[in-house]
């Protein structure tokens, strides 16, 4: 399948399950473990790559300076951004993008994550080789 026929697929079916996302309990499974193994702080900036509902990336925000979320649905960040507003959550930042083309600097961010995001890259290698 050629990338663009993929991305299309992606976007068109977590577009049907954006509203629900946040909902599932198994998803929100863990937050502290994924915290505490990065260690993350007050002086971190984090990237979370396919950040689909924002679960991740609000969780984060919590403990580290600022958090940029990225996705391909704009239905994921809609459901994201209604999430931060449920936390009051100020140092969040969503972009939708192609993962496989990040548009940022090297070296813009002290933790990279990608929780439930690889099984769907078509290129991984390109994604975390960036």
């Amino acid at each position: 399948m050629d990338t663009k026929k993929h991305n299309e697929n992606i976007v068109e079916q977590f577009s049907k399950q954006a509203s629900g996302y946040s909902a599932i309990t198994s998803h929100s499974d863990a937050l502290e473990k994924l915290i505490s193994i990065t260690s993350a702080s007050k002086k971190d900036k984090v990237l979370d790559i396919a950040c689909g509902s924002g679960i991740v990336s609000c969780e984060f925000a919590k403990h580290t300076n600022h958090v940029t979320g990225i996705d391909m649905t704009q239905g994921m960040l809609d459901e994201a951004k209604k999430l931060q507003t449920k936390f009051n959550l100020k140092n969040l930042t969503w972009q939708i993008g192609d993962v496989e083309n990040l548009p940022y600097e090297d070296n813009s961010f002290s933790i990279v994550v990608s929780r439930f995001g690889f099984h769907h890259f078509l290129n991984p290698l390109k994604v975390c080789l960036k």
